[in-house]
């Protein structure tokens, strides 16, 4: 079971509604996006849809606050191959769609991961003299796991509810059978808990092979045990400690730099998702997870998910640009990933992410435009404006004007570029780029529409005045190709 498109309305940073169209084979999805560009909002889209499952959240909570009535939505697009018919699954704030058997299975076995959760392994722990993952693996990384003991007379509840079932009320102090019984569950959890740490850190020693480096991992658990005088259950602990090239660390989470850890993180969390209950849906999302880690430590990252991962379906999102392009060198063959971009543009009045299908920027305009939203419409057609002459400039190698910061690079210079190769043409070939009438329209509305300066006046200029700059910048990109 595959998602094979995303719609999304006002939830979060995205303002109106936006699909993504992961094709009917359901394909992965990488996808770059400026900071604010609503990369992180689709990420909490998918896993706020799927937890919805349990009930946990309220879509109303979570509703781009910029819109003025209660409209919003997200549907998921499911199928079980390119030939299955499609399963539509919605979450609003009057629908839930979502407490399927699919949607609740894919919830408890997903893998969601961002980079303020890889902090909780290592980097929250560094005044401490030594890494506590008992709340983390018990209360989160392996909470949905169940025993793979065929012989054991168990039950099929999560680690969780072995957790839950020990906790208190407390037997009082001469009831001799319920302590008993409450020991027997105590031995239960600890057994259980202990196949878990076993298995995961077989496998997460595995995994940091791929990294390259010479470390081990070890996950120490003494055992719950129940305090009767004080009414407490004592030892709650997992230490996670390391070895490096052989040698014992102590404190390791103060002594190995940022990658090392990084990669232990890493290591950890896609470990305790392979562990999960099996699903028809899999999900692995990944945030922006490996800005810890330089170029050298990433690229095995691509291995271990080709490797561990192949039956997942893959969000993964960054902010790095360089290292978005590597990736979409490398996962261009076999047809299995789709590539995006995600752009961060505001009016003054609201925050708008610009991404479309295929770059369809004018497109997109056309429908703001039909809608009345002026100042929408505006925001995609700067964005269409600029997307046009960038693309000719590099396709044509143009000289641009050069700036040390690449964030003062403005359209103006790109635009000079493209009038200084109209003249030569001109003077050179006796032909030109670009008609005078359409540098002379584009340079007006460039002023008034297509100037990211220009919100405040566009509520004020007429709808007629849109559609012509809408025309003029069509034309552009057909003249320019």
């Amino acid at each position: 079971m595959r998602i094979t498109k995303i719609e999304i309305e006002n939830f979060r940073a995205f303002y109106g509604t936006y699909q993504l169209d992961l094709h009917k084979a359901g394909k992965n999805l990488l996808i770059y996006g400026e900071n604010g560009s609503g990369k992180t909002s689709l990420y909490q889209a998918l896993k706020l849809f799927l937890e919805s499952s349990e009930g946990v959240h309220r879509f109303e909570d979570h509703q781009n606050i910029f819109i003025p009535n209660d409209a919003g939505h997200i549907k998921l697009h499911l199928r079980e191959n390119s030939g299955a018919n499609e399963r539509v699954y919605e979450w609003a704030q009057n629908v839930r769609e979502t407490n399927d058997l699919l949607i609740i299975d894919a919830s408890r076995t997903k893998g969601f991961l961002d980079y303020k959760e890889l902090l909780e392994t290592h980097f929250v722990h560094r005044e401490n003299d030594f890494v506590n993952v008992f709340d983390l693996l018990v209360k989160t990384l392996l909470a949905n796991t169940v025993s793979r003991q065929a012989d054991r007379n168990v039950t099929d509840q999560g680690l969780a509810k072995d957790w839950d079932s020990i906790q208190p009320p407390f037997p009082r102090r001469n009831a001799k059978n319920e302590i008993a019984d409450l020991e027997n569950r105590i031995l239960i959890f600890n057994r259980e808990l202990g196949d878990r740490l076993t298995e995961l850190q077989t496998k997460t020693s595995e995994i940091l092979q791929k990294f390259g480096y010479n470390v081990t991992l070890k996950l120490d658990f003494q055992g719950i045990t129940y305090n009767q005088d004080d009414k407490t259950l004592d030892n709650q602990e997992i230490s996670l400690s390391v070895e490096f090239f052989d040698k014992s660390i102590p404190a390791h989470h103060r002594f190995l730099n940022e990658a090392k850890l990084s990669a232990i993180a890493i290591a950890v969390y896609f470990s305790s998702i392979l562990i999960q209950p099996e699903s028809d849906l899999k999900v692995l999302a990944l945030d922006d997870v490996l800005i810890g880690l330089d170029m050298s430590n990433r690229l095995p990252v691509l291995d271990i998910l080709e490797e561990y991962f192949a039956d997942y379906q893959i969000f993964l999102t960054t902010y790095d640009k360089a290292w978005y392009e590597i990736v979409k060198q490398r996962t261009s063959h076999g047809g299995k990933w789709k590539a995006v971009e995600f752009y961060f543009r505001q009016t003054d009045e609201y925050e708008i992410p610009v991404y479309v299908e295929d770059k369809a920027y004018l497109e997109k305009a056309k429908e703001y435009l039909e809608t009345n939203d002026y100042k929408a419409c505006a925001v995609y057609l700067r964005t269409a404006f600029e997307m046009i002459i960038e693309n000719f400039c590099n396709d044509r190698h143009l000289p641009v004007k050069y700036h040390r910061d690449p964030n003062k690079q403005d359209t103006q210079d790109f635009w000079d570029a493209i009038k200084v190769e109209n003249k030569r043409m001109i003077e050179k070939e006796s032909r030109t780029l670009l008609e005078q009438d359409l540098i002379n329209n584009i340079e007006l509305y460039r002023s008034r529409i297509l100037n990211p300066l220009s919100h405040a006046t566009i509520a004020n200029i007429p709808k007629k005045e849109i559609e012509d700059t809408l025309e003029a910048v069509n034309r552009l990109k057909t003249t320019l190709g």
